[in-house]
């Protein structure tokens, strides 16, 4: 896949994952923070817990998996969760890592998501 399709999945795959939390109650504060550390997709926020979700977009089959987002990732999400909160004055309390895995059935039309919170 070119990089150019590529990132036209990958929004799509964030506008679906931003459309799926609202479904569920959370608000969307912001998306694609960037800062030196790394790159946040989706921060948003149910009651009083604010949750960074990285989002994957995949194709049904072996890669649509939590094991899409490597332990290197979280860790990068982490440093980049402390820069955030810093630089918009959170307390870091109340704060939850989350992978979103947006699968597509391209043959089915149909998108399914898979939801986990990090540990």
């Amino acid at each position: 896949m070119d990089s150019g399709r590529g990132k036209i999945i990958g929004k799509w795959g964030e506008d679906q994952a931003c459309a799926f939390l609202i479904r569920h109650g959370f608000f969307v504060k912001e998306r694609n923070f960037y800062s030196t550390v790394g790159e946040l997709d989706i921060i948003a926020q149910k009651g009083e817990d604010y949750y960074f979700v990285e989002v994957k977009t995949r194709a049904i089959g072996d890669l649509a998996t939590d094991l899409s987002i490597t332990a290197v990732k979280k860790h990068k999400m982490g440093k980049t969760v402390r820069k955030y909160c810093y630089q918009r004055n959170i307390p870091e309390t109340g704060i939850i890592l989350a992978g979103l895995i947006v699968v597509y059935n391209r043959l089915l039309q149909k998108t399914t998501f898979r939801f986990a919170v990090f540990i």
